[in-house]
């Protein structure tokens, strides 16, 4: 199952080692022994591979290939690459870095007035949702897309406006009742494992890079931080957010990584165990070790599944994890029945 999953990011891995690999090179001691014409070929290379075939990799990964994204992620890799190239060496590309500004810049002019229209519907969408019953995580991203037009930015800010409820704001609540998915599993000591190693990482790194890559070393230190604040988030974000069944729905929530809300309607069939295991979409923490669901539910037609980063996910299959598992599914059994 683990070479699977990297099996899925092969493109985004290849990708990865590619900057890094472009990111590295420069800091080597030869860079300074080469010719003007040596020089400039290796800037060349550089930028074909951080404005050309890493996007092309990323948009490989992505599975969505329009001019936009490509021209957005073009634009990004140039930039990618004037931060790891020494400035004597991209004097010669200064134009082309401008351009990928000026691309950059209007993408955000754009995205700064969908922000604005955002704003301006805050305030009646916070009262919306305190009148809401249903729970946060869910409540908030419908109620947003009701009163905005839906756009990848806005799902994105929902998403990063939760991060910072669930880190900061949420530890006054109590928890519901509801069904744990996490207390029978390594969740809570895999947590605080990633959580120590992501901030000694972080600590180390700036250190090493500060003297050399400045840029690199306070934008990895901001990024780590964020990390640690998403780690905090995702669970109070769970533990908040318990497996419950109100109103004929079935409320699944993995945190802030995934959630869905499932009306028992649209269930065919509760399985113990499915053959078919690449077709299931199976709802589990990090560090849960069970490597087959406590059971697994079939949809009559393809369940939404809400990721983190405002993405979408659609399954037929969903596979459960629990920490009473039979209880859990023989009241999903009830609410079928009481439909």
């Amino acid at each position: 199952m683990v070479f699977q999953r990297v099996f899925d990011y092969k493109w985004l891995l290849i990708a990865c080692i590619i900057l890094m690999g472009n990111m590295i090179v420069y800091q080597l001691s030869f860079v300074s022994t080469l010719s003007d014409g040596q020089a400039r070929g290796m800037v060349i290379g550089s930028l074909i591979d951080c404005a050309v075939v890493a996007p092309a990799l990323l948009l490989l990964q992505k599975g969505k290939w329009t001019v936009q994204n490509f021209v957005v992620f073009i634009a990004a890799g140039i930039l990618f690459a004037r931060l790891v190239i020494p400035d004597g060496l991209m004097e010669p590309f200064r134009y082309l870095t401008l351009s990928a500004i000026a691309v950059e810049a209007g993408l955000v002019l754009i995205e700064l007035f969908i922000l604005f229209i955002f704003i301006k519907y805050l305030p009646s969408i916070i009262r919306a949702v305190k009148l809401e019953q249903e729970q946060l995580i869910f409540a908030f991203p419908r109620i947003v897309a009701e009163k905005v037009k839906d756009n990848i930015l806005i799902r994105v800010l929902c998403s990063e406006m939760l991060v910072f409820y669930y880190a900061f704001c949420s530890w006054k609540k109590k928890q519901p009742t509801g069904f744990s998915v996490y207390k029978n599993t390594m969740y809570v000591p895999f947590l605080v494992m990633i959580f120590h190693a992501a901030l000694f990482e972080g600590i180390a790194f700036h250190w090493f890079f500060h003297d050399r890559l400045p840029i690199l070393a306070w934008g990895h230190t901001v990024l780590s931080l964020y990390g640690l604040v998403f780690l905090l988030a995702d669970f109070r974000a769970l533990t908040l957010n318990p497996v419950r069944i109100e109103n004929g729905n079935l409320y699944l929530s993995n945190g802030l990584l995934k959630q869905t809300k499932i009306d028992v309607t649209n269930i065919a069939h509760l399985h113990k165990s499915i053959e078919q295991d690449k077709n299931v979409y199976h709802f589990k923490v990090l560090g849960n070790t069970d490597e087959q669901p406590a059971f697994v539910i079939e949809m009559k037609q393809l369940q939404s599944i809400q990721l983190v980063g405002g993405y979408e996910k659609k399954a037929k299959y969903i596979g459960v994890y629990a920490d009473a598992p039979a209880l859990l599914r023989s009241e999903i059994e009830l609410a079928i029945l009481a439909k």
